[in-house]
């Protein structure tokens, strides 16, 4: 023989809606409900108003830069750019420089991976320092939507006259704030430097607005920036009057980026919490439910599929 069907039997045991039963079955059950929420809760993760997510940003160089190179005082001093309204300003320190710089896509998809810049200066003095600024487009295209122009700023300084600077590192991003998920982000997406002819009122700017450190400062209090990180410098002394910066900027392809979630996935994330929770408590409310019906601790009414209803004629 084989088996084809089961039917369950039960004991079945009735009360009055009012009755100490129902009240006791009402309260366990919220209990066991309250218990699930509070202990989902207390140990974290069931309400999550913040998220990391791994991305690569797309990353462009606007070709807007400005470079600072000293000597052995503070008196030898010059200045590239491709800003119209820093040359006017530092016009005295103008040097002109040979730039180049190129995008490298590794993996063929659409992004860069590597960015690499070289500039190359003439001076009458040896080069002991250098301050480079390179302006870059920022952008997140996927879950989190970013577009934003940004820094890479580095600053090298050696006793011994430098020949060449080389640097490698990575340009990383900074936030004080969570980006909203699925929300269009431009407040930042206008240019700091710009190679274009300066309107009227950037010309008339005082010099301490487009100063080093004032640009920097102003910068500093976005809520979205980036920053050259992780970087590896290496200053190549030469007594010649030639003096090349080599910068390599590597963009990471797993940028932690953390965002504020949409409600419907912080309500997602809770009910799985809660739920995980809820499936362990049932079973020690269905157990404890039994055991104080089975052994008769309340005044129900029971009966039994097992035994036949009475007929009366």
């Amino acid at each position: 023989m084989v088996e084809v069907y089961t039917e369950p039997l039960a004991r079945r045991h009735y009360a009055g809606l009012f009755s100490v039963a129902t009240i006791f079955r009402i309260v366990i059950l919220l209990a066991a409900i309250g218990a699930s929420l509070v202990i989902a809760y207390a140990s974290g993760g069931f309400w999550v108003k913040v998220k990391p997510t791994l991305d690569q940003a797309t990353v462009h160089y606007t070709q807007d830069a400005l470079l600072v190179f000293t000597g052995a005082t503070s008196e030898h001093q010059m200045v590239w750019s491709t800003s119209p309204a820093m040359q006017q300003v530092f016009a005295d320190y103008l040097v002109p420089a040979s730039v180049q710089y190129a995008e490298e896509d590794i993996n063929f998809d659409g992004k860069p991976d590597i960015i690499m810049f070289s500039a190359s200066v003439q001076s009458n003095v040896p080069i002991h320092g250098v301050q480079a600024l390179l302006q870059f487009h920022y952008s997140f295209k996927s879950n989190v939507k970013l577009d934003m122009y940004s820094f890479a700023y580095f600053s090298a300084n050696s006793v011994a006259p430098g020949g060449v600077l080389s640097v490698d590192g990575e340009l990383l991003l900074s936030q004080r704030t969570p980006i909203t998920d699925r929300k269009y982000n431009d407040i930042y997406n206008t240019k700091m430097l710009t190679s274009d002819t300066p309107t009227t009122q950037q010309a008339v700017q005082p010099a301490t607005e487009l100063q080093f450190s004032q640009i920097l400062r102003s910068y500093n209090s976005n809520n979205y920036t980036t920053y050259y990180g992780n970087t590896y410098p290496v200053w190549k002394s030469g007594s010649g009057n030639t003096f090349e910066i080599v910068m390599t900027i590597r963009i990471p392809a797993n940028q932690v980026v953390w965002y504020r979630p949409q409600v419907i996935e912080m309500l997602k994330f809770g009910w799985i919490q809660f739920l995980v929770t809820w499936v362990v408590l049932w079973w020690f409310y269905r157990w404890f439910e039994a055991f104080v019906f089975k052994y008769r601790m309340l005044a129900t009414r029971v009966v039994s599929d097992v035994q036949r209803p009475s007929t009366k004629f």
